[in-house]
């Protein structure tokens, strides 16, 4: 009987697809699952913030409103020990002002790592300070922190990047398995194919079903979580920079022109009032200059809105911009990303919000089907419910999908430490059992 070498060559990969879904769904299931749970939690932040907050956030509105200055020094009143990092002036009406302080520099250093700044808020109306956190007392700098380490500080943030790698190559090897062979028609057969028979079979259609249908907003929510990732994040951000493409910021080596008439430094009420006229309506942070020379750097607190994003740099006495630039200074990918990362933390409204809601339990559901799956399909006997390979094995991987695999190693590291332990389990497997023949 007559081999078929192409018909061979696609079985053999579909097996290391399906190998690699499979361990990488065993390994990673329970980080899968803490990295979804975590991200519901954030992505409630408006809803929570709001009921937790609303005391700190919101006062009675009136026609009066105190300079800057005068609030600032109400918050400085409540810290005097600490450094002021930056402010956020009230930007509605009813809205505190928020001056954000950073460590005690009496107090030691927290052993997590975690952020150790405190926020007062002052209302803008009468110059009391209604309250102050803890940064981490701030239930969206917890959310967040939680979702990206787990609350043990920068170092445990590889975790997380672990998960979006080999979910990002779980959600890859998934779509190929399912894609059909034979055309559009086929395509559309796979739709309808309804979720009967064997209960194997069912669990199947459900997996398959639920992945396909969130397959494009969990690849935005991945890219752009790994965007801001520790080790990927580095990668990313040298690769943006070396290719034109750098989110904005402005030149650290500004300095301003000491003034020969001997004037006084622009005061918070005056800065703000120049970098009102100089940027887009939208919530600001203001962080005053550092010693004589220094600058006032400005820039758009509020993230949900891409296109009013600005830098300014502003003289710190006479308020004239040294360094300016907005939407439309952006290079494409610093727009994706500026557009992406808001998405990801569901920043543009309540359809937003209810997205990642019905991603995160379609990425638990899928975990929980594909697990129930493997238990279904498991051997009688010893073994896992996992496919040898054949002899051809590997080779069957065409050298195009080796150089894809390749390039997202070197873009993320922490995949690729994990990717070479893979590589090492695999080889001792193919030693230990010998592999399964061609079909015939």
């Amino acid at each position: 009987m007559h081999t078929n070498p192409s018909s061979n060559r696609r079985a053999a990969l579909y097996r290391v697809f399906w190998r690699m879904h499979f361990w990488a769904g065993l390994v990673t299931a329970p980080l899968v699952v803490v990295a979804a749970l975590t991200g519901l939690l954030y992505v409630v932040t408006p809803q929570v913030e709001a009921w937790l907050h609303g005391p700190v956030d919101h006062v009675t509105p009136t026609d009066t409103v105190l300079p800057l200055d005068v609030q600032v020094a109400a918050a400085r009143s409540a810290e005097p020990s600490r450094p002021l990092r930056f402010a956020v002036p009230a930007h509605r009406p009813g809205d505190t002002t928020q001056v954000h302080f950073g460590p005690d520099p009496s107090a030691p250093p927290r052993a997590d790592g975690l952020p150790a700044g405190r926020i007062v808020y002052v209302n803008p109306h009468t110059a009391e300070v209604v309250g102050a956190l803890d940064e981490l007392q701030r239930y969206r700098n917890w959310a967040r922190k939680l979702h990206a380490s787990l609350l043990q500080g920068e170092r445990w943030r590889w975790l997380i990047e672990l998960a979006a790698s080999w979910l990002l190559l779980m959600l890859a090897t998934g779509l190929a398995m399912w894609w059909p062979r034979g055309g559009w028609r086929a395509l559309g057969a796979a739709w309808r194919r309804p979720g009967v028979g064997p209960l194997r079979v069912r669990w199947r259609h459900w997996h398959t079903t639920g992945g396909v249908l969130m397959s494009g907003a969990l690849v935005v929510i991945l890219l752009t979580g790994l965007t801001w990732s520790a080790h990927t994040g580095e990668r990313f951000r040298a690769a943006q920079q070396a290719l034109g493409q750098a989110a904005l910021r402005s030149p650290a080596d500004l300095r301003s022109a000491l003034p020969a008439d001997g004037r006084a430094p622009l005061s918070w009420q005056a800065a703000y009032e120049a970098a009102r006229a100089q940027s887009p309506d939208i919530s600001m942070m203001l962080t005053p200059p550092r010693g004589p020379e220094g600058v006032w750097r400005v820039e758009n607190f509020d993230r949900s809105q891409p296109t009013r994003r600005f830098v300014l740099v502003l003289d710190a006495y006479r308020g004239q911009a040294l360094f300016a630039a907005g939407w439309d200074e952006m290079p494409v990918l610093a727009r994706a990303t500026a557009v992406g990362i808001p998405f990801h933390r569901g920043e543009f409204g309540l359809w937003n919000q209810v997205l990642l809601i019905l991603v995160a339990l379609g990425c638990i559901g899928a975990v929980v089907s594909g697990l129930r799956m493997a238990w279904l399909r498991r051997p009688a006997g010893a073994g896992w419910p996992v496919p040898a390979l054949p002899a051809s094995g590997w080779r069957a991987v065409p050298i195009g999908l080796w150089l894809v695999l390749a390039a997202l190693a070197y873009a993320q590291p922490v995949f690729a430490c994990s990717l070479l332990v893979y590589g090492v389990a695999e080889g001792i497997t193919a030693v230990w059992r010998r592999p399964v023949p061609d079909a015939a």
